[in-house]
């Protein structure tokens, strides 16, 4: 299984990257057209999500991820720094 998955199409329908941390979380950073970011220009929409399908978001509040109780979610209109933040601390989720 690959750690980084690029995501790229010509119409900038998809575009983005995944990856797999150590702790088999993975984090999709995506900036196409129907994502909630404003095509990768100053924003990109986030996921996150573990081996066993639970998804995470950001809790504003306590300024950590939260696991997601039903479905999935992502998060919108990341800046870069948040999606370094979000990195980081999804490396550190404990499965």
């Amino acid at each position: 299984m690959n750690k980084f998955n690029v995501q790229h199409s010509d119409d900038f329908w998809r575009n983005g990257f995944q990856m797999i941390f150590e702790n088999g979380v993975t984090i999709s950073v995506q900036f196409g057209k129907h994502n909630y970011s404003d095509e990768g220009k100053t924003t990109a929409e986030v996921a996150v999500w573990d081996m066993t399908g639970n998804w995470y978001i950001v809790d504003t509040d306590e300024h950590k991820l939260i696991k997601v109780e039903n479905g999935s979610d992502v998060i919108g209109y990341c800046t870069p720094d948040v999606v370094a933040w979000i990195m980081d601390k999804a490396r550190k989720i404990n499965n």
